[in-house]
Order: C-alpha cells, then sequence, then structure tokens
C-alpha cells in the first residue's frame, strides 16, 4: 500500500495497464510518478483520487445481459489499430478453469468462441472484476479506457503511424506525451531499468502514462464516453469506455 496524503489524492489523476506480473500505475499531479504493483488490491490507497482509467474491460456479460461495447470501441478506433480491440469474454468465461471450459461457456453463451488473446488476459479481468464486486465503491471511480483510442485523441484526432510494439512506435508516443509532461522520457528510462527483469515493458509504462493525461483532461474534453445499454451488468458494475 502507498502512503499518500489525501490532499494530493483529492487533486490526483491515475492510468492502470497491466503486464504479466502486475499493473503499471501512472499518478499525476504537479508530477508523474510510476507505480508498480503486484495486485489491483493495492489501488484502494488511491480511492479519494479524481479519477482512475484502466486498459481492462469493466463490466462483463452474463446470462440475461450482453456486453456489446467493443463493436462500438472499433468504430472509435483509428483504421490500422481496429485489431488491439479483442472481444471480451463473458464472466462465465472469465472464471473458467481452462481455455477448452471457456471455449464451451462462451458458445452456449453467445454462439461464438473465445480467441486465445482474450483467453490470455482473463486472469487479468477476472481481478478486477472480483475487486469491484467487493469493492463497489470503486465503480464510480475506475472506468474502463484504451490507450490506443487516447492516443488519438491526445494527438489532436491523428492516427498514428506506427505500432507500439517498435521502436519508431515508442518514440512517436512519447513526443504525444511530452506535449503534455515534459520530463516523461526520463521517467520512462528509469521506471523501465527498474522493472524490466520483473517483466514491464516500455509500451505498458507509455500506456500507463497515456491514461493518466487523459484522465487529467477528461472533464476539460467533455467527459468523452462510448456509452453502453445497458448502463450496467448484472453485478451492477457499470459499461463503459471513457477517453
Amino acid at each position: 500500500m502507498f502512503n499518500l496524503d489525501v490532499k494530493y489524492l483529492n487533486k490526483m489523476y491515475l492510468g492502470i495497464d497491466g503486464f504479466i506480473n502486475g499493473w503499471c500505475c501512472c499518478s499525476l499531479n504537479h508530477k508523474m510518478i510510476i507505480h508498480v504493483i503486484p495486485n489491483i488490491k493495492s489501488i484502494i490507497t488511491f480511492e479519494k483520487c479524481n479519477k482512475i482509467l484502466i486498459d481492462i474491460p469493466i463490466g462483463l456479460t452474463g446470462y440475461k445481459i450482453e456486453r456489446k461495447l467493443d463493436g462500438q470501441l472499433r468504430k472509435f478506433i483509428p483504421k490500422g489499430r481496429k485489431s488491439s480491440v479483442f472481444n471480451t469474454p463473458s464472466r462465465p468465461s472469465v472464471y473458467s478453469n481452462t481455455y477448452a471450459e471457456a471455449k464451451q461457456k462462451e458458445l452456449s453463451i453467445l454462439g461464438k468462441s473465445i480467441s486465445i488473446q482474450s483467453w490470455n488476459i482473463v486472469n487479468k479481468i477476472k481481478e478486477v472484476d472480483q475487486f469491484l464486486c467487493e469493492n463497489p465503491s470503486f465503480n464510480n471511480q475506475i472506468q474502463e479506457s484504451h490507450p490506443e483510442l487516447c492516443f488519438y485523441y491526445l494527438n489532436n484526432e491523428t492516427p498514428l503511424f506506427h505500432s507500439k510494439k517498435t521502436l519508431e512506435g515508442l518514440n512517436e508516443r512519447v513526443e504525444i506525451i511530452n506535449q503534455y509532461y515534459k520530463n516523461s522520457n526520463e521517467i520512462l528510462d528509469m521506471t523501465f531499468i527498474k522493472n524490466k527483469k520483473n517483466g514491464l515493458k516500455k509500451d505498458d509504462i507509455i500506456d500507463a502514462m497515456a491514461l493518466s493525461i487523459s484522465a487529467k483532461h477528461w472533464i476539460l474534453n467533455g467527459k468523452r464516453t462510448i456509452k453502453h445499454h445497458p448502463p450496467k451488468d448484472e453485478k451492477g458494475i457499470t459499461i463503459g469506455i471513457d477517453f
């Protein structure tokens, strides 16, 4: 847990991106700080901060309510980046013990299987889903977002040229972030050197930075949201994407 002053939290914005061994959290106030945490429960300290954006699906398909947000999201994502949006597994699939079991449940609920890309992130989806079910106060605090969508709007609605998995793509994104926070490249390098042995990648850090900046500018930008009907899933968790 973090020992943070409440007055500091009241003016803080948080961006969260998952990686193989934990979560990369970028807090933004008068300065930008990266926190690398092992589990999502650690964000309980940030309950009083202004807004939290996370790159993970929130609000899941059940037996009565179907999440249709991913299709809506693809319409907003620029051409060439749409493949970054995976179909979100249903809650029964997320809580399956094996890939084979998940595919079976997905077929019975939605009439289609679950991709291996989606299955590879079910542990992260389940971790956040369990956290929100156990901490309902965070349902109004933490919101799903998408880094590629954030970067598009941070770049004045201009599509990016390169994939974030390339050096050109990393540099392109750092240049955009530097327009909002000048020392971000130094923070990126220091964080990466310190945490690369733990599996943290530079694009994880960059995505968390973009999410925190988007969280800070969300109200100024007109509270941009991709809305969903119904607005909540069967567990009462909000379905929607802020950017």
